[in-house]
């Protein structure tokens, strides 16, 4: 099971990231930011060049729909990836592919995307989603995600 959160504070323009996994350590493998440019979650069957990648993407100018779709196209086996990217306007755009394990689901609005794999149902990400949105926007970021 794993399931991420990519915010972007409309208050102060930070980026943020959190994600829960059944596997050790996935951060340093799933989870990427870079200030002024963007956030990018790389999970399921990770292959974590794609968080770098995606972040030089968007610093270049590609919209989060840019930069989904060259990550889709970058590597060997798209189909068991899952991506949630957001660009430095708030924009997200996921990915799940075709052999994404177990139930899966994404979830995206203004500034927040969430999505998730191995889930209990599929309405984990929008649960995630609805809990960020429903927060108070006074708090800082990090707060929030959690």
């Amino acid at each position: 099971m794993t399931f991420s959160i990519i915010a972007r504070c409309a208050r102060t323009g930070q980026f943020g990231i959190a994600v829960s996994s059944s596997s050790p350590a996935v951060a340093g493998r799933c989870a990427f930011a870079r200030a002024g440019v963007g956030v990018v979650a790389s999970q399921n069957v990770t292959d974590p060049r794609l968080g770098p990648l995606g972040l030089d993407l968007m610093d270049g100018g590609s919209s989060a729909a840019e930069c989904r779709d060259a990550l889709v196209r970058t590597g060997p086996f798209p189909e068991f990836r899952q991506l949630a990217v957001m660009d430095r306007h708030g924009t997200a755009a996921v990915w799940s592919g075709a052999r994404t394990l177990g139930c899966h689901a994404t979830a995206v609005r203004r500034n927040v995307a969430s999505a998730g794999n191995l889930l209990a149902n599929a309405t984990v990400p929008d649960a995630v989603v609805e809990a960020f949105l429903a927060s108070d926007p006074s708090q800082e970021l990090g707060t929030r995600l959690l």
